[in-house]
Order: structure tokens, then sequence, then C-alpha cells
């Protein structure tokens, strides 16, 4: 069903401005919507980045832009002159210990019964599924 949570999202963030403006939406109500209909937040955020619609953590929310909204952000803090022809990265991940930080932050706003959830998630995933998951964080972080 990760369709129905998609949708949802691309509702949201419509209602609020999306593409002309960035829109934050709470991380725990996305998470549960995925939880909710079994799907992952990976897949969602993976499939929204193909119809580019961006997500990134920022704090207790996922921050969506559009493509343009992406690369116009990211060469104005580097002081180059925005386009859209430059590479954006979906999850606003810079390395792996960015990553881990803000796992711990989420991880830390979980109940014990979700964590296990998540665990069991991840013990019941195929070694391809764990496979294109590792290769997915190694892409991000070794621009």
């Amino acid at each position: 069903m990760t369709g129905h949570v998609e949708d949802s999202i691309k509702f949201s963030l419509r209602k609020n401005g999306f593409p002309d403006k960035k829109v934050r939406l709470p991380f725990k109500a996305v998470y549960k919507s995925c939880k909710e209909n079994d799907t992952s937040l990976t897949e969602v955020l993976e499939n929204l980045k193909a119809e580019e619609i961006f997500g990134k953590m920022s704090g207790d929310y996922i921050e969506f832009s559009s493509l343009e909204k992406q690369n116009n952000s990211a060469k104005t803090q580097a002081g180059e002159s925005p386009d859209v022809n430059g590479p954006a990265d979906g999850f606003g991940i810079s390395d792996a210990t960015e990553f881990e930080e803000m796992a711990k932050q989420a991880m830390s706003n979980m109940t014990p019964e979700e964590l296990d959830e998540i665990k069991a998630r991840v013990d019941n995933m195929s070694e391809e599924e764990k496979q294109n998951i590792m290769k997915m964080f190694s892409q991000q972080f070794n621009k």
C-alpha cells in the first residue's frame, strides 16, 4: 500500500503550497502512516524522489522540496548560482556520522514496541533487500 501513503503525502504537500514552497510534515505522523500501511519510509521516500519530491530529516519533521527548490537551496548555501542541473541529496544526509545522529534521534523518540517492530522487520528482510538498503546508503555517502 505504498501508493496510499505517497498519495496522502502528495495531497498534504499540495495543500500546503508545494512545489512552490518547501513543506514540513511531522516525522511521527508519516512514520505511523507507513507502519499502518505496512510499508517502509525509505521506500516511500524513494518513490517520491522518483517524482522529484525530495524529503530530508529536519528535527522532528521531514522537509519536502521540489528538485528546483532542492538545487537552488544547495547552490545558494554553497555560494553558487542556482540551477536545476546539479545532483540533489534526497535525504539531506552528507555523511555516515550525520546519518547515525539522525537515526539515534529518531530512535530516541520511539517506544520499545516500535523499536522491536523495526528490528523484526529488518530480521525478516531478505538478503537482497538488506543489500539494496546498504547500496542506497553507500551511494548517498559516497557522492
